[in-house]
């Protein structure tokens, strides 16, 4: 990593990591990956079978349902939050990567009135190597700028 300011940044972002990209006079450039504290699959220590006490048909379930979706929302919104703080300094910014979180991450940066002056764009993309994320976040803002 070089000591380079950059401005425009791209983003592959899911719900298990995200890579900042940097790109500056014409070259794209890893800056940082950033894990999720998210998990989608986990059990906790004592934790009991998803059914009530007094039948053990899986349609009556307790609450643990309950109890996870919570957790998992708030894991989601701390990695958010994390993302945020990361992206603060970028005016132009880049989300891209597969399924959902790019939507979440740019309604969230919509929502803040700090990043209400700068440039959001939302791409879809499959999981990528090293080299084809940067040659994405290359291209990307090589046909972007005139």
């Amino acid at each position: 990593m070089s000591n380079v300011a950059f401005k425009q940044v791209g983003v592959w972002i899911d719900h298990g990591k995200a890579h900042l990209i940097g790109f500056h006079k014409g070259k794209a450039e890893w800056i940082e990956t950033i894990d999720s504290p998210y998990e989608s699959i986990k059990r906790v220590d004592g934790e009991v079978k998803d059914m009530t006490r007094f039948s053990q048909n899986p349609e009556h379930a307790s609450n643990n349902e309950y109890k996870r979706h919570n957790i998992s929302q708030n894991e989601i919104n701390e990695y958010l939050r994390l993302m945020e703080q990361k992206l603060q300094p970028y005016d132009d910014i880049l989300l891209f990567g597969p399924g959902t979180m790019k939507e979440k991450m740019r309604n969230r940066l919509r929502d803040n009135k700090a990043f209400s002056g700068k440039w959001l764009s939302v791409e879809t993309s499959d999981k990528l190597t090293e080299n084809q994320l940067l040659a994405f976040v290359r291209d990307f803002y090589v046909k972007a700028t005139p």
